[in-house]
C-alpha cells in the first residue's frame, strides 16, 4: 500500500497582507461617534436613519386615443417638427399633455377648441 501526499497547499498570506493593508486606511468608527450627516452612527446603535422623503409624483391615468388617419400623420408629423425646434424628441403624450395644459391656461385656445368641436357651426 503505498500512502501518497496531497502536494496541493494554498498560501493565504498575500490575502491577509492586502487586508491587514487596507483595513489600516480606515479610521475606525465607535457606537459613540457623530458623524457629519447623522446616519452611520444611528446605523451602528442598532436603529436605521431616517430616510429623506422623495416627492411624490402622481401616477398618470392611462386613455386611449382613437385617431383617423389624416389625423395620426398630423400628429406624426407635429412630433418631428417639434424635435426639430427643441432639439430633442418629444414623445406624443408629452405634445397631448401641452396642448391640453395651454387649452386649460388660455381662453382663446379653449374657445377655439369649443369652436371646432361645435357640430352646430360644422358644415
Amino acid at each position: 500500500m503505498s500512502t501518497k501526499k496531497d502536494g496541493f497547499t494554498v498560501d493565504t498570506g498575500g490575502v491577509s497582507a492586502l487586508l491587514t493593508g487596507l483595513s489600516g486606511r480606515f479610521t475606525g468608527e465607535t457606537a459613540d461617534q457623530q458623524p457629519d450627516d447623522g446616519t452611520t452612527a444611528e446605523r451602528q446603535n442598532g436603529r436605521t436613519a431616517a430616510v429623506p422623503e422623495q416627492p411624490t409624483v402622481a401616477k398618470p391615468s392611462k386613455y386611449t386615443l382613437l385617431l383617423d388617419q389624416d389625423d395620426a400623420l398630423t400628429l406624426d408629423q407635429l412630433a418631428l417638427t417639434l424635435r426639430r425646434h427643441t432639439g430633442r424628441a418629444v414623445d406624443k403624450s408629452e405634445i397631448l399633455r401641452a396642448l391640453i395644459r395651454l387649452a386649460d391656461a388660455d381662453d382663446r385656445v379653449t374657445d377655439s377648441v369649443a369652436r371646432t368641436l361645435d357640430r352646430r357651426t360644422a358644415s
